[in-house]
């Protein structure tokens, strides 16, 4: 995973954190590994025999950047602050297996959403305190976010659900926003006034909302493009927004390419353009100064830079902190390589359709046809009187 933000990056993969700056005179890197942190006692009724290990699941910058966190296999949240220098602050036991982290818009909390459904709250200023139950939902979750003025906190679920909720009430549902067909992976709370979010599913569509109202304003079918012919199933996998201005870049599993955007005043979605990659992108993110980074699978060109030139964007050439980046990468590559190797992390999500009339009208026939040929054999006499009765 690749995140930016206020001058902060990070590069998370299999067990490893690779965190840095973005400036003009970079300081120096901080590397992190999970495999070194104290293994949590099992709980009570776990399988000893559970293939567990130490993979970053999913990971997250405050709204200002001071804080990041990071959750792993092993069920630990793990607080860094990254001013005036990257350091652990705590190391927390969360109850289950996490999908998605985001911080509170005060930044006093961290959100983490899991498998079960739910969404746990934790400190950031009572660092060491147990997680508290915020909401739940009846099915997987799958992505969390926060609305910018910290008044709603937003869930989506394997359930095609997007669920708005009152932060200072989360039990309190304000509205749904309800319209996707497969489950809904990924959300984006875009900046401005006018509330809007952008949503991901598996049914391949991206659609906008007016979150507090619950109002679809506008769709685009990415699964109908030129770029995806050929593909059964099309999850996007990754939204990011560019701060300056409405520009939206839109990752798609199994895609060697990144779709972009442009949210109009109407408001609405306009493609505004398809960047092809010799490899498949793993994830991306926009910088302070509007450039948007990509990272690749490839380990001896892990980062991309694009910057938008006459209104279409283009390669930049390595120079500076992004250079210092993209070679501490190469050397970490073997801890970082797990978000290295695409995966189709969705493939266990869609819905399996089942011709539960056509398996058991086979079973039927069949049952008929054992039971008739039983009838021949044990009674002759009854047997010839019912192929009479059926001539």
């Amino acid at each position: 995973m690749l995140r930016l933000r206020a001058g902060r990056l990070s590069v998370t993969g299999g067990s490893g954190l690779l965190g840095g700056t973005t400036g003009l005179d970079p300081a120096p890197f901080f590397l992190f590994d999970c495999s070194l942190l104290e293994k949590p006692a099992p709980m009570p009724g776990q399988d000893s025999s559970e293939a567990v290990s130490d993979q970053i699941l999913a990971a997250a910058f405050s709204p200002s950047g001071e804080f990041f966190a990071v959750t792993d296999d092993r069920k630990r949240l793990v607080l860094f602050q990254t001013q005036p220098a990257w350091e652990k602050v705590s190391v927390r036991s969360v109850s289950r297996r996490c999908t998605a982290l985001t911080f509170s818009a005060c930044e006093r909390h961290i959100l983490a959403a899991d498998k079960s459904g739910d969404v746990f709250s934790f400190s950031v200023i009572r660092a060491q305190e147990e997680g508290r139950l915020e909401l739940g939902h009846l099915s997987m979750l799958l992505d969390v976010a926060m609305s910018p003025d910290g008044k709603h906190i937003i869930t989506c679920d394997r359930d095609e659900k997007i669920r708005v909720s009152l932060w200072d009430s989360p039990h309190v549902i304000s509205t749904f926003c309800l319209g996707h067909t497969e489950f809904v992976s990924q959300l984006l709370v875009l900046p401005g006034a006018q509330k809007l979010l952008l949503s991901g599913s598996g049914d391949g569509f991206l659609r906008l909302w007016e979150y507090d109202a619950g109002v679809e304003i506008h769709n685009w079918n990415l699964s109908r493009s030129a770029e995806s012919e050929g593909s059964q199933r099309f999850a996007i996998s990754r939204m990011a927004c560019c701060t300056r201005g409405r520009t939206v870049a839109v990752l798609c599993e199994g895609i060697p390419g990144i779709y972009l955007f442009s949210v109009s005043a109407a408001p609405r979605l306009v493609h505004t353009q398809y960047l092809s990659l010799s490899s498949t992108p793993l994830d991306l993110d926009f910088d302070d100064s509007a450039s948007l980074w990509v990272l690749s699978s490839d380990a001896n060109k892990p980062l991309v830079q694009y910057r938008q030139t006459d209104l279409h964007w283009q390669p930049v050439q390595e120079n500076g902190s992004f250079q210092s980046f993209s070679e501490a990468i190469r050397k970490n590559w073997d801890l970082l390589q797990g978000s290295a190797t695409p995966e189709n992390r969705f493939k266990g999500l869609y819905k399996v359709m089942c011709d539960n009339m056509a398996s058991y009208l086979r079973k039927k026939e069949a049952r008929l046809e054992t039971e008739k040929r039983k009838t021949t054999s044990d009674h002759p006499d009854l047997a010839s009187k019912l192929r009479k009765t059926e001539r």
